[in-house]
């Protein structure tokens, strides 16, 4: 075929271009109508009726357009009013309701589903897209972070930049197995401590654990190691209701306490055994915190550390009956109290942050 008749037989560009697809009302109608304008810019239509006649033909035969529908914003709340619409709102809401954050899934991507899901549900209130924000955090600690990092912000682009730098730093804090901490006692402000290895009596494997000092220092040093028995991935969360091990860091002995509710003592050991094994509870001051599992262990949460074998919680208080005999400035530390109690409470900071 002659160039002359390849010529004659062209037809215009947008007849053979791929159309949008059809409006069949499982679409955000404003998203589709935008596809739809581009589409026409592409080809040089840039009247306004004429767009909406060529969008009127993409419609469901099912969805009724009034007659001299001719603007875009009268095609709009055509598309508005037909029950599809509402069905798809009521669906996105739905979908909205049941989204959650995936560290897995690159942050773009959320975000992107977010807004879309907030326009097809219709969701413009500041309040209820940090709302919906909040309720796709699985993790109540990073939840309250950004509860109370939104209150302030008053402007979308910023709530979305706030999620995404805390959603980003909140692994850096938390803590791990691995993790060299300390451990704080919120009452008295003084530091779970353990010097050199000096036995409770001649040839025993136990020696003194103790509160000591408002600073930290290298006695003061703890690892988060596996449990007796089990062997957990270094760098992995600690989760809530998690059972550890905590091995000091310069005798290299683990905190213990004895498997019988008659002895409240607490030691370090040079070896490991159950008796080393220690349940990080979320504190809480009415009973039923045992089941407050959910959430990732981070810096500065508020603790219990219960012993495993005899379900007691770790416990100091300042009181001059619990000052360690060889010390005026050793505090005492045993396992006693309800796990309610604010002598029960603890906190841990990541050595170096």
């Amino acid at each position: 075929m002659s160039d002359q008749n390849l010529s004659s037989c062209k037809l215009p560009l947008i007849a053979v271009t791929v159309h949008p697809t059809k409006y069949n009302g499982t679409q955000d109608p404003e998203s589709w109508l935008q596809d739809i304008r581009f589409f026409c810019r592409l080809h040089g239509i840039d009247d306004e009726e004429e767009i909406v006649s060529f969008a009127i033909l993409k419609v469901d035969p099912i969805i009724f357009i009034p007659e001299k529908t001719s603007t875009f914003s009268a095609f709009l709340r055509a598309l508005k009013n037909h029950v599809t619409y509402t069905v798809m709102s009521q669906a996105a809401l739905h979908n909205l309701r049941k989204l959650k954050y995936n560290s897995n899934v690159e942050m773009s991507d959320f975000i992107s589903n977010f807004l879309s899901l907030c326009r097809s549900a219709n969701v413009t209130s500041l309040e209820e897209q940090k709302s919906f924000l909040l309720g796709a955090l699985h993790d109540d600690n990073i939840r309250n972070i950004l509860a109370n990092k939104f209150r302030p912000v008053e402007e979308f682009d910023w709530v979305i930049k706030v999620f995404q730098g805390i959603i980003y730093e909140y692994p850096l804090h938390q803590i791990r197995y691995g993790s060299k901490i300390t451990i704080k006692h919120c009452v008295t402000g003084q530091y779970l401590s353990h010097g050199e290895h000096r036995p409770v009596e001649p040839g025993s494997q136990y020696s003194s654990v103790f509160c000591n000092g408002s600073k930290p220092r290298e006695n003061e040093i703890w690892i988060v190691t596996s449990p007796s028995g089990e062997n957990k991935n270094s760098g992995d969360p600690v989760h809530f209701n998690s059972v550890i091990g905590l091995c000091h860091e310069k005798s290299r002995s683990n905190l213990c306490a004895a498997n019988e509710l008659a002895s409240r003592d607490v030691w370090a050991s040079t070896g490991k055994d159950s008796n080393c094994n220690w349940y990080v509870r979320r504190h809480a001051t009415e009973s039923g915190y045992l089941n407050e599992n959910n959430g990732v262990w981070a810096i500065g949460d508020i603790i219990i550390l219960e012993h495993v074998n005899n379900k007691l919680p770790l416990f100091t208080q300042s009181h001059s009956e619990y000052i360690d005999s060889h010390s005026n400035s050793n505090q005492e530390v045993l396992l006693d109290g309800d796990g309610l109690e604010e002598n029960n409470k603890w906190y841990a900071e990541i050595v170096g942050q």
